[in-house]
């Protein structure tokens, strides 16, 4: 068996999502450096933030970034090592720190400047957000879409589908999508990502990928635009500048990593939510999610039996 890992992006993150993390000797270095972007007390029990602030743009990202790459130190730790790297909106960016194409530090500083050029985009804009639908297929999403203003973001599966706009045009979706879908659900996200809305985002953070220490990693790391593998600094930089404000096929993504040979996936990043969606659309591979487990020593004796 063939090992993958996916990083998840936000929504998942929780007061407690650093807890286990905390207490392991490999995981502190990033966290002390999550701790000095973020300026909270991550190596200290829960996080101590006001309702909402969890869902702060910049705030979320370095902190799914700081899971993600702390739970892949103590799994390097233990010898674990996957053949193929992926990750889930702002994961993939820590999909990249894990495969080696940026060390944890630079990882968690293009994060920030990925929160921050975001942010610059979004400023004097109307409140924007993001919703999940699920039941309706992609040709009709995209036709409310175009009826209600808002813009498909993310395609998970034939009939799962991530939506993301100003919330008024959200609410229009919301209204018309009732009664046709089998499941409705509003992100715990502040800004429309994927969409037009950031396309004024990618010039500034493309410069940011440049002049970072990115390197060609020895293992494929996956587009969530189309799946395909990232071999140079220039292509990272189109490309992940690019997922801001283009749609992602993150079920074509996942159709990549499995034509790369895996055959079970890790999750790493807080919440099981990338578990969920290959059990949905995959459900003959084999899943599980870092938070799954209680140890890292638990997470790696599962993992290193799928190499």
């Amino acid at each position: 068996m063939t090992l993958a890992v996916v990083c998840s992006g936000q929504g998942g993150q929780h007061p407690d999502m650093f807890a286990t993390l905390a207490r392991m000797q490999a995981a502190r270095p990033v966290l002390e450096h999550v701790a000095a972007l973020t300026g909270l007390s991550v190596l200290d029990g829960p996080l101590d933030l006001a309702p909402g602030a969890l869902a702060a743009n910049r705030t979320a990202q370095i902190l799914v970034a700081g899971h993600a790459l702390a739970a892949h130190a103590e799994l390097a730790a233990h010898g674990v090592e996957a053949a193929v790297f992926a990750g889930y909106s702002a994961g993939e960016i820590a999909a990249h720190g894990c495969a080696g194409a940026l060390d944890v530090g630079a990882t968690l500083d293009l994060m920030a400047a990925r929160g921050d050029a975001m942010d610059a985009a979004c400023e004097g804009a109307a409140v924007q957000g993001m919703l999940a639908t699920i039941g309706l297929a992609l040709a009709q999403v995209e036709q409310l879409a175009q009826e209600t203003g808002v813009f498909v973001a993310i395609v998970n599966g034939a009939d799962h589908v991530v939506v993301g706009g100003a919330t008024e045009a959200l609410d229009r979706f919301e209204t018309a999508a009732a009664g046709r879908v089998r499941h409705l659900r509003r992100l715990s996200v502040q800004i429309a990502s994927h969409t037009p809305l950031l396309e004024d985002a990618a010039p500034r953070f493309a410069e940011a990928v440049r002049m970072s220490g990115w390197r060609a990693p020895s293992v494929p790391v996956l587009s969530g635009v189309d799946g395909r593998a990232i071999r140079d600094k220039e292509e990272a930089a189109h490309f992940l500048a690019l997922q801001l404000h283009q749609r992602l096929d993150f079920r074509r993504c996942l159709e990549c990593v499995f034509e790369y040979g895996a055959t079970a996936v890790i999750e790493l990043g807080p919440g099981r939510a990338m578990t969920r969606l290959i059990e949905e659309s995959f459900p003959d591979m084999t899943a599980r999610a870092f938070e799954d487990f209680r140890t890292a020593a638990g997470a790696a004796k599962w993992a290193l039996r799928r190499n």
